[in-house]
């Protein structure tokens, strides 16, 4: 079903945010406002009934800015809609302009003082939910510059950061598109076709083909190779300028320590991926094994055992399954889930120019809503589950804490969302007796798994290991950032795969779009999946309480001191075992039952 097509229902209706477009730009202009009311503090913080009327307008400034940010998510169901783009720009031109007026605090915050800030804390009850923020912005007050040099930064901070505008350009606007005969007809190549074709091709005789498609889908990265190389260089050169003008020890260092994560948590999820493994190359080598196949590729590893799962599900057919897989959890989280569902807060159904994808935002006072591009199967269910998470997620957090605790890190938010996936295919394998059945349910979440641990770990580890080059001042080059991807490969389990004569496939790295934007962020893939394997077997012994602690916690605290609390300790290898050893009984689970007669 396309969108135009389906239930107003199942459409997003922002109407209880903005009734018009007029009511948001006045949203803005407030914004505009307060932060000219903020920027007239400079050099008069260091009072507390100054301090307490900064922190009432930051905190008005935010609610209203997470609803202007929310409506502009209209713009994704059509993007052909020139109007939220345009609104876009105006709130970024506004936000830039707050951003060079306020960029004084933290310099005036550092010369008051923790002693003073955190005493004004303590003795006024409305400010306790900031305390937090200010004692981790005291660890990190060596790293702040003066009042001149941090308005410098923000002034030039757009400009800098277009560079990674660049990566955007290369990858998308200025992709050509590819073309394939395939099936006797000549066909555009597209990430559905690679998909099909790497999932369902023959195994053996079309060894060659699924290696082309990988070639073409990936010939504009690898045509570009050096311009992005030297836009990777370039973020990387910045970074580095950075963390010297701010004299942090390394750009790693610098991206943990917002979380508070100490740098040895990270080297530790490294060592342990590369310690363990075995499993991953077990994995493959079934694969391999089950085709009969002598020469082993990585275009070879998406190859499905049994023909694609054909059950199809209705929206309310899916929502069942969730609730009933759910359950478990209780009554409170079935009831932030019904409100996660209501109407108008979920945009299912796909359209031409709708965005791709699915995700889940909103919090602060706003409902979260979902954006989902519904396609009756079965991968459309456990997305919805996965993104359901995230909203009761939110729900929770807001309830219980107050604003800024309320919102919680990047770091912990695939949390609720993953354990919802290991529930929902709990549910499934537990409610089919048929063999096929359970091969494809075995073989996808194996292969799920392996790439939010293992393939993310890799990725983690690579652009460590590039960054630190930088740091040493060693150039990059397109030859060696794909000699660095291919060594960091094989360094996890890629040794099990064939090479072949396509050295060109060294150059995909670029497609791993988080190197550009997000550096350092793909560890937090495989730390929250690890976690959340861990509420889950709580779950399953019984014990929901932990998780239900971990939801209604938000930001309250240190991201890794949340996780202590719901019985998570990342310092522990032993934490990590509940999820290895898990995808370990998976494939011998899914070897028994290749080898049934």
């Amino acid at each position: 079903m396309k969108r135009k097509d389906a239930d107003k229902k199942y459409q997003w209706d922002f109407s209880h945010l903005y009734a018009s477009v007029d009511d948001w730009k006045k949203d803005l202009d407030q914004i505009e406002r307060l932060g000219e009311e903020q920027a007239k503090f400079k050099g008069k913080l260091n009072t507390l009934e100054n301090f307490k009327l900064f922190e009432g307008y930051d905190q008005q400034m935010a609610l209203i800015l997470n609803k202007l940010v929310v409506y502009l998510h209209l713009g994704d169901v059509d993007q052909t809609n020139t109007l939220y783009q345009e609104l876009e720009g105006l709130l970024t031109n506004v936000w830039q302009k707050v951003n060079v007026q306020t960029a004084w605090v933290a310099p005036e915050v550092k010369e008051i003082g923790e002693e003073t800030i955190l005493g004004w804390i303590d003795q006024e009850s409305q400010l306790a939910p900031y305390r937090l923020g200010y004692v981790n912005f005291f660890k990190e007050a060596a790293h702040v510059l003066s009042t001149h040099d941090e308005e410098l930064l923000s002034k030039v901070a757009r400009s800098r950061g277009l560079i990674g505008g660049m990566y955007d350009s290369l990858a998308f606007a200025d992709n050509q598109e590819q073309k394939l005969v395939y099936h006797d007809q000549e066909v555009v190549v597209t990430g559905a076709l690679q998909l099909e074709i790497m999932q369902d091709s023959n195994p053996v005789e079309d060894q060659k083909l699924r290696q082309e498609v990988n070639l073409l889908m990936n010939k504009g990265f690898i045509d570009k190779k050096h311009s992005f190389a030297k836009v990777y260089d370039g973020i990387m050169q910045s970074s580095s300028e950075g963390i010297k003008l701010r004299n942090y020890p390394s750009a790693l260092a610098a991206s943990l320590q917002g979380d508070n994560v100490p740098v040895e948590i990270y080297l530790k999820l490294l060592e342990v991926a590369r310690k363990n493994i075995q499993v991953f190359k077990d994995y493959n080598l079934l694969i391999k094994k089950a085709f009969g196949l002598e020469k082993f590729y990585p275009t070879d590893r998406q190859l499905k055992l049994v023909k694609e799962y054909h059950q199809t599900f209705s929206v309310e057919e899916a929502q069942t399954i969730i609730k009933e897989a759910l359950s478990v959890l209780g009554e409170e989280y079935l009831k932030n889930l019904a409100i996660a569902w209501s109407p108008h807060r979920i945009d299912y159904y796909e359209d031409t120019n709708k965005t791709s994808g699915a995700y889940s935002t909103g919090g602060n006072g706003v409902e979260p809503i979902i954006l989902m591009n519904w396609d009756d199967k079965l991968n459309s269910v456990t997305t919805l589950a996965h993104e359901s998470g995230h909203s009761v997620h939110t729900l929770f957090a807001d309830a219980t804490q107050t604003y800024p605790l309320n919102e919680y890190p990047i770091i912990l938010a695939e949390v609720a969302s993953t354990v919802n996936e290991h529930l929902i295919f709990d549910y499934l394998i537990t409610h089919t007796t048929d063999k096929s059945e359970k091969i494809y349910l075995l073989q996808q979440r194996i292969f799920d798994l392996m790439s939010t641990f293992y393939r993310q770990v890799q990725f983690a580890d690579f652009e460590y290991r590039a960054h630190s080059l930088v740091e040493q001042e060693v150039p990059q080059t397109a030859e060696s950032l794909a000699k660095l991807f291919n060594e960091v490969q094989l360094d996890y389990g890629y040794d099990v795969f064939d090479s072949n004569q396509e050295s060109d496939s060294q150059y995909v790295w670029p497609r791993v779009s988080h190197f550009f934007h997000s550096p350092y962020y793909v560890y937090k893939y495989a730390i929250d999946v690890t976690a959340s394997y861990k509420l889950y077997t709580d779950i399953k012994n019984g014990n929901t309480d932990s998780l239900l602690t971990f939801l209604k916690a938000g930001g309250s605290k240190d991201p890794l001191d949340v996780l202590k609390d719901a019985g998570i300790d990342f310092s522990q290898e032993t934490t990590y075992e509940p999820l290895i050893q898990a995808m370990q009984e998976m494939v011998n689970e899914l070897d028994q039952l290749l080898n049934q007669k």
